[in-house]
């Protein structure tokens, strides 16, 4: 279990892009609950792969609310910010400097 599952600590600037975004917290929940993790640019980058949920998930309101968003997480556990995106999957795994280890949430 990661830091940021257990308290999922946010920073200002988080809250603050939170806002400014619109981030639902049905939908923030949703994807540290399902999202995908990936590592790139220093940090661990949550959004959602829709192959990864169950089938009956996939095309459930809270993955299409869902789908296209990005949570950035520290090294320490903090939420560092959110942004949107509507290839967020491909923009994540291209960041990345190496092919991505993914790591499904729900997989273990």
């Amino acid at each position: 279990m990661l830091a940021y599952e257990a308290d999922r600590h946010p920073t200002q600037h988080y809250q603050a892009r939170t806002a400014e975004r619109a981030l639902r917290s049905d939908v923030e929940d949703f994807l540290m609950t399902w999202g995908t993790e990936t590592r790139a640019a220093g940090a661990t980058h949550i959004t959602l792969v829709r192959r990864d949920l169950p089938i009956d998930l996939q095309n459930s309101e809270e993955a299409v609310r869902a789908e296209g968003w990005i949570i950035v997480a520290g090294d320490d556990g903090s939420l560092v910010t959110c942004y949107r995106r509507t290839d967020a999957w491909r923009f994540v795994r291209r960041k990345s400097q190496m092919r991505p280890r993914r790591r499904s949430r729900r997989a273990a």
